[in-house]
């Protein structure tokens, strides 16, 4: 509803008569909301604005802010829902539907959340919560307690229980990362680390396993004074003695432990060779249909194969030796098909992702819950946000040729991929041997407005015609080419230093947050400088705060070091007597 640009039509405050009319349809749409929780949400003396706003597909709606912080919001059905802000300080004000971490990508990307991606409740008709049709709901994730989206439930939960785990389940009305969360970019916060304590490994079993969940120490000790009252019961009407009854017991936890090390021989079975072809099929399961062909067998097992892996490959202790065996083995097998371009330069052309052998396969969800522990303590905005350019009705006609959807999102160093590609393919001429540049067709004369271009016009002109955006996106997601962070100094009127820091952005940081603890921290001016034909930002800090920076990159924000140039600018520390 709101990830695309909205026009603000007025921006008026509100008469303490209007607040009163507001918390009547807030009692009657949250039953659980006391005067307490409206004081959190809505304290005295606050200024509570109302904005009147046109999103991008015409639909006019009410946004509520508390001190220009948007806190509700009307709806299609003119009720009210809570924003992130809202559920942040009152938790309890939604019901939760919980999700893992990689589905957060797809809903920022406008997508709703699906059925199989949600996390069940309970068992039987309870499996989905007893809810409505319409229920407003909260999403969070496996590894964050906090809420990362809002949105209605497009069945009931009798619905979703009938319907064999499929279709749709939540339609997203607002998500971490859209245009109504940055409303107001100096108040921008970020999602609260609350870590999860009702789930555990146990609730992600393995397919096929035992589901016999697991009984917690005062259950066992429950049915072990039963089993006690019972075989007390039983020595009075069968003549059993006391050692008899130890006996028993030692059997029964006997099997038990036997059935535990029966199952932790079989999760040790596996094979490196297993490994290796799991990793493989993974890696085709998830990254087959992006993959741009044709690819280097070695960037594809380096990139792909390597972090979908269990356990550290070492091809050199398999039976294969060499990547090359490995690979002709799943040639032979139809997953692939490998095509030797120059001696020792193979390339994937070809990924049969209908092989019945890849269609069944089923990624490892214990892997997943096993790693959320990892995940909680890893803050949420240090792998959010993808450069990325999204197809327009304008340039629709030229990435259509090459497969590509209007509204599809692609990074900018593709853009440049993809028009060599489209060149290559079409067999445009060079027209012009030293600017080097082509003679144009039909569609490309439209884009570019002109007959003859060379490649670095077209691509600018093609993304100067997209539409600017960013994407969630998980550590796994983020490409190893991003640009390094830039600090450097410079020397302004007055001949007074300045510090310049670039590609902040690229790292997932937002801006108006990052200024706003320079500003605490250092006791510097800070702004934000556009410069001229980037699409990106420069950052400015008042004196040499090179160090100051980097100690925040690598302490707040967890940005590798490697990732961070110019740290050699920054002072020593240590004044000098003048003698």
């Amino acid at each position: 509803m709101f990830l695309k640009p909205y026009k603000l039509k007025s921006n008026a405050p509100l008469k303490g008569s209007d607040v009163k009319l507001i918390k009547q349809r807030l009692e009657k749409s949250f039953s659980n909301l006391s005067d307490e929780k409206f004081q959190i949400l809505i304290p005295q003396k606050s200024c509570i604005s109302i904005l009147k706003l046109i999103t991008y597909n015409d639909f006019q709606t009410n946004v509520y802010c508390v001190n220009k912080l948007p806190m509700f919001f009307e709806t299609e059905d003119n009720v009210l829902a809570p924003t992130l802000y809202a559920v942040w300080l009152v938790p309890d004000l939604l019901p939760y539907f919980t999700t893992f971490p990689q589905v957060l990508p797809k809903l920022s990307n406008g997508a709703d959340l699906m059925l199989p991606g949600v996390i069940k409740q309970g068992v039987g008709m309870n499996m989905y919560g007893r809810y409505k049709k319409g229920q407003l709901v909260a999403v969070n994730l496996t590894s964050n307690k906090a809420a990362v989206g809002i949105g209605f439930l497009t069945r009931s939960s009798d619905d979703l229980y009938m319907c064999g785990g499929q279709g749709s389940a939540v339609k997203m009305l607002h998500i971490f990362g859209d245009k109504l969360w940055g409303h107001e970019p100096s108040l921008t916060q970020q999602i609260p680390n609350l870590k999860p304590s009702d789930l555990t490994n146990d609730d992600f079993p393995e397919l096929g396993a035992n589901t016999k969940r697991k009984e917690k120490p005062q259950e066992q000790s429950s049915k072990e004074m039963n089993v006690e009252t019972e075989s007390d019961s039983n020595t009075q009407n069968s003549n059993m003695n006391v050692s008899q009854i130890m006996n028993l017991k030692l059997e029964c936890n006997n099997s038990e432990v036997d059935a535990n090390n029966t199952d932790d021989e079989k999760s040790t079975l596996l094979t490196a060779e297993q490994i290796l072809k799991n990793a493989f099929l993974a890696a085709l399961k998830n990254h087959g249909k992006t993959l741009q062909l044709p690819l280097l067998t070695s960037n594809f097992f380096r990139l792909y194969v390597v972090p979908e892996a269990e356990q550290n490959i070492d091809i050199k202790k398999t039976k294969y030796k060499k990547l090359s065996n490995f690979l002709n083995e799943m040639i032979d097998q139809g997953f692939i098909v490998v095509r030797e371009e120059t001696k020792g330069v193979d390339k994937i052309t070809f990924i049969d992702l209908e092989h019945p052998e890849l269609v069944n396969f089923v990624t490892d969800f214990k892997k997943l819950a096993n790693s959320t522990q990892e995940e909680q303590n890893q803050p949420l905005f240090h792998s959010e946000l993808k450069e990325m350019y999204v197809v327009t009705d304008v340039t629709a006609p030229f990435f259509t040729k090459l497969n590509y959807k209007r509204g599809e999102g692609i990074p900018v160093a593709q853009v440049k991929k993809i028009v060599r590609e489209y060149v290559n393919k079409q067999n445009l001429t060079v027209s012009d041997p030293i600017t080097k540049s082509f003679s144009l067709d039909d569609t490309l004369q439209r884009i570019c407005e002109c007959t003859e271009a060379n490649l670095n016009r077209i691509c600018m002109e093609i993304i100067n015609k997209m539409e600017h955006s960013y994407q969630m996106c998980s550590l796994k997601d983020i490409s190893s080419n991003k640009p390094l962070i830039q600090m450097s100094l410079a020397t302004r009127s007055g001949n007074k230093k300045v510090t310049l820091v670039s590609n902040l952005e690229c790292y997932g940081i937002i801006l108006p947050e990052f200024i706003k603890l320079c500003k605490q921290g250092a006791a510097a001016s800070t702004t934000i400088i556009k410069l001229p034909n980037q699409k990106r930002e420069q950052l400015q800090i008042q004196g040499n705060q090179v160090r100051f920076v980097y100690t925040l990159l690598t302490e707040t924000y967890k940005v590798p070091a490697k990732c961070i140039l110019g740290l050699e600018l920054a002072k020593d520390g240590k004044k000098y007597k003048k003698k």
